[in-house]
């Protein structure tokens, strides 16, 4: 089974603005898994709804980081946009397998982008926010 993820303060780079939008990823990823898990009729409804939610935030939020770090002159910054490239690209094309999909295939999408976020935050994103904050 899949288990929710919480938030964690170990995952804070210590940049407020990006902190913040961090947490809503992971909140608007954990009101997925809890549609998933939920009961069919509100997940036919929600399900749809918090994907788009979710996946224009992402962007978004992708959108900000990038601003950020070219406002600080991080050199990297495009090397970092690569990799926000790549994950959007995989969401977008998972987002469209799970319109015919299963709640385990949802819950299989969470578990993918949890992991990414999670994974992305604690490598590379604390690398960029190092060099912010030695600035």
């Amino acid at each position: 089974m899949i288990e929710r993820i919480e938030w964690d303060d170990s995952y804070l780079l210590d940049v407020q603005e990006i902190d913040l939008q961090h947490k809503k990823l992971i909140l608007i990823a954990n009101e997925l898994y809890d549609v998933a898990v939920g009961d069919d009729s509100s997940y036919k409804v929600l399900m749809p709804k918090i994907i788009k939610k979710l996946s224009d935030y992402t962007v978004y939020h992708f959108s900000a980081e990038e601003a950020f770090m070219k406002r600080y002159g991080y050199a990297d910054w495009n090397i970092h946009k690569i990799a926000h490239d790549n994950f959007v690209n995989e969401i977008t094309s998972q987002i469209k397998k799970l319109i015919t999909g299963s709640k385990d295939d949802v819950l299989n999408f969470y578990k993918y982008i949890v992991n990414w976020i999670l994974t992305h935050i604690a490598k590379t994103d604390k690398i960029w926010a190092s060099f912010v904050k030695g600035k």
